[in-house]
């Protein structure tokens, strides 16, 4: 759950990175050319970035993952007490 959380912002980060690192424009407006070894892949680019609108239903997944996960790191530690109190 916590990765489908993730994964928008992951998109997003990796397709401002890619435009950054070859001088490419990338904003939600439209696809700008961006030419890398020969391809354009501004549309992909733009794409990943308008996948961080996911954010907004995946961040309950995250968030549903991160008390889950939080839930069975307690358990452990009351398990652990428990034991050693028998």
């Amino acid at each position: 759950m916590v990765l489908i959380g993730i994964a928008p912002l992951a998109s997003v980060a990796l397709a401002g990175l890619i435009a950054e690192l070859n001088g490419c424009g990338l904003h939600e407006g439209f696809a700008q050319p961006c030419i890398v070894a020969g391809v354009d892949i501004g549309g992909l680019l733009y794409t990943m970035a308008v996948m961080g609108w996911l954010m907004l239903v995946s961040l309950f997944f995250l968030a549903g993952g991160l008390l889950g996960l939080a839930k069975e790191g307690v358990l452990l530690v009351v398990r652990k007490i428990w034991a050693r109190q028998r």
